[in-house]
Order: structure tokens, then C-alpha cells, then sequence
């Protein structure tokens, strides 16, 4: 690389690969570097005797990060332009060290806001001295990965929020972010709280957390998570290897009706309402998987027979009925069975016929019954009519 100087300025550009960087100047006040195909990284740095005052760098087609150390001792250095390069990440130094640093452009570049490289930027006050040297923050772009195309301040903004309201015991971290109708940013937030010996979930999450990850910790009851406003938000909830033993308050919740995942695998249920995942499961349009698998569920004439149905009905949605079995039992014939496909005579054997009927089962008895003796009783009163000409006898005590 030659650089043409003149008096107090250089201009250097590429002319071949490997080629060392020259200063012919002791007093250089501006550097321009650009339109390089070649330069990767940048060896060395300058010394605190430099008076260069303005570095310029354009067009640096393979130069994805500029070190810190380069300059952060430069004493004289005021101005730091680099637009139009592949830049991905940026450490706080290179903003911080120039004690005399007043203005950087960092535009058109190839930002990262996914791999954390800039999380530092996202924590730094809005009004601190090290944002009010970005002359163009508010125009800079994601591109990489996750965030390609949403503005850079608006990304660090969720994720200072993100950090800031994280609960302590768990890692929260955007893994996505989408676009409503209106093109405002909607951020999908996953707190990570698993091995963490916890008896009861967070009291609170990031404001727009989807996914809430609880795998291997000491709950035994969702009622918290069903009752607590700022869960309702949640799409994907991970509850693995819990002693999770009732799951009778998700019957009725807003939640259950809205939630796309649902993993309860490894806990300690021995059954469910069948009839509330049933209407849940055929009014949410969000489902796609749940998880019941590695429970000792109960294997009797009374529960089996539904359950059974709930599991082929929703198969698709239902993942691992591999893995839904009955409970270690003495009867050979269902312990470890798995329930999707054993044989219902297996378990509503003739011994069980005289199994008690269930209470809402004799309620409907009982109404089939009078509704059958309210319509004999008409079909007999409009015979009698035909046949007679008289009315009814409740017609006579009729106003």
C-alpha cells in the first residue's frame, strides 16, 4: 500500500496484497485509506507522538473489525470516519480511548447485532459522552443474521432492556426479531432459567418474552405461571424434569387457548383433563407441539379410554407418544405400556365393569329420563286430543 502525501495529508490506497502501510509524514494531520481489496487486519498502532487529527477509511472490502489499540493512544486523533467499509463488530475502546475523539461515522458497514460483539453499545446512556460521538448512530442497520435490515438503536434498545430486566438466576436473550403491519419492531425474547433449583418460576420476565426455559428445577405446581399477567405473553413453555404433579389449572386459562409449545416431559402426572386439552387444543390456532412423555400415568378403565383418544386425535401435534406410557404396575400386561397404542381390553377388563359411573355421566342419565317422560306425556295428550276433542288436564288450570 503507497500513500501520496500532501503537506498534512495522506491518501493511501491498495496496490498490492500484503503490502505494509507508509507514512511519509512525521507531522500528518489526515489519513485517507481506501479502496482496498486486500487489507484484513491492521498490525501495529499509533503511538501517543502522532498528530494525526482525522483518520478516513473507505472501501476496505475484507477489513471486518478495526482494533481498538490502533488508536485509542493517539492524543491529537478528533475525527474517525469509517463508512462504506464490511465492519461487523466494534470494540468500546475504539470509542472510548482518543482522549480528544469528538466524531466518528460508522454508516454503511456490515453490522452484527447477534453475537453480543456490540452489547456494549446497547448498555451506554443515550446522553453519555461515548453515543455523542456516533454522529450517525440513528441511521445505522443490522445486517447480519437475526436483525438484517432493522436499525441498529433500536435493537440495542431491546437488548439493554433485555439485560436490564432479566431476572438474576436466569440468561435472557432476543433471539429474533419480526415486523408488525405498522413496521414497529416486535422482539422474541428467551429466558433461560433451567438447572437452577428453583421451587417457584421468576416473579417477572422481559418485557415480550416468548420462550421461558424451567427444565430441570424443583416445581410442583404451574399455578404461578398460569396466574401471573406477565406470562401471558409466553408461546413456548419448557417444563421438563419437574415435579409437576396437577395440571388442572391451565382448564380455563387464556393461555392454554393461545400457546404454540408445551413441554411437560418427565414430571410427575399421572393424568389430565382430558375434555379441557380437548377444547384447548381445538381452539388454538397457535399449537404446534406438546410434550407428555416420561410420566407414570394412571392406566384404568376410567381415564385410559379418553386419554387414549386425546393422543390419536392430536398425534400430529402431540410429539412423543413414544414415549407416553403407563406407570411401573404389577400387571405385566400395562406397566410400561405405551398408551397410544395398547389395546383397550387390556386395561377395561370385565372385573371393571361395575367401576362406578361418574357424577356427570348420572346427571345426563337423569335428563335423558325426564326428557323422554315430558315428550311421552305429549305424544299421549295429543292422542287423547284427537281421539276425545278435550284438552289437556293442566289446560283447564291455565289463565
Amino acid at each position: 500500500m503507497r500513500c501520496a502525501d500532501s503537506q498534512s495529508f495522506a491518501k493511501c490506497a491498495s496496490r498490492r496484497p500484503g503490502a505494509p502501510l507508509y507514512y511519509p509524514r512525521a507531522d500528518l494531520r489526515t489519513l485517507e485509506i481506501s479502496n482496498s481489496s486486500h487489507l484484513k487486519i491492521f498490525k501495529g498502532f499509533f503511538d501517543s507522538s502522532s498528530k494525526i487529527e482525522k483518520i478516513s477509511m473507505h472501501g476496505l472490502t475484507l477489513l471486518w473489525e478495526v482494533p481498538a489499540d490502533m488508536v485509542e493512544k493517539m492524543t491529537q486523533l478528533r475525527v474517525l470516519d469509517l463508512r462504506n467499509n464490511v465492519l461487523r463488530h466494534m470494540k468500546s475502546n475504539l470509542l472510548r480511548g482518543p482522549p480528544q475523539l469528538k466524531t466518528v461515522y460508522l454508516g454503511d458497514n456490515k453490522w452484527d447485532c447477534s453475537d453480543g460483539g456490540l452489547d456494549w453499545l446497547a448498555m451506554e446512556n443515550e446522553n453519555g459522552t461515548v453515543r455523542k460521538k456516533l454522529a450517525d448512530y440513528y441511521q445505522l442497520v443490522c445486517h447480519q443474521q437475526l436483525y438484517r435490515g432493522k436499525p441498529l438503536y433500536k435493537v440495542m434498545e431491546i437488548i439493554r432492556t433485555v439485560k436490564e430486566t432479566c431476572p438474576d438466576m436466569c440468561a435472557c436473550a432476543m433471539t429474533h426479531v419480526v415486523s408488525d403491519a405498522k413496521g414497529a419492531i416486535i422482539p422474541l425474547i428467551t429466558a433461560n432459567c433451567t438447572d437452577k433449583a428453583l421451587e417457584s418460576p421468576p416473579a417477572s420476565l422481559p418485557p415480550s418474552t416468548t420462550t421461558l426455559r424451567l427444565e430441570r428445577n424443583k416445581l410442583s405446581s404451574i399455578r404461578q405461571l398460569v396466574q401471573n399477567p406477565q406470562y401471558q405473553t409466553l408461546m413456548d413453555l419448557y417444563l421438563d424434569n419437574n415435579s409437576i404433579q396437577s395440571v388442572k389449572e391451565l382448564e380455563g386459562s387464556e393461555w392454554f387457548s393461545t400457546f404454540r409449545v408445551l413441554s411437560l416431559r418427565g414430571n410427575m402426572l399421572k393424568q389430565i383433563p382430558v375434555y379441557a386439552f380437548d377444547k384447548a387444543f381445538q381452539g388454538n390456532n397457535n399449537i404446534m407441539h406438546v410434550y407428555l412423555g416420561h410420566n407414570p400415568w394412571r392406566c384404568d378403565c376410567h381415564f385410559i379410554p379418553r386419554f387414549q383418544g386425546l393422543l390419536l386425535k392430536y398425534k400430529r401435534v402431540i410429539r412423543d407418544l413414544k414415549d407416553i406410557k403407563c406407570a411401573k404396575s404389577d400387571d405385566k400386561t400395562i406397566s410400561f405400556i405405551q398408551i397410544s397404542t395398547m389395546a383397550l381390553g387390556d386395561v377395561c377388563r370385565s372385573s371393571e365393569a361395575n367401576m362406578p359411573i361418574s357424577t356427570i355421566n348420572i346427571v345426563n342419565l337423569v335428563l335423558l329420563v325426564l326428557i323422554l317422560i315430558v315428550v311421552g306425556r305429549f305424544v299421549y295428550d295429543w292422542h287423547m286430543f284427537r281421539a276425545t276433542g278435550k284438552l289437556p288436564w293442566i289446560s283447564s288450570i291455565l289463565p
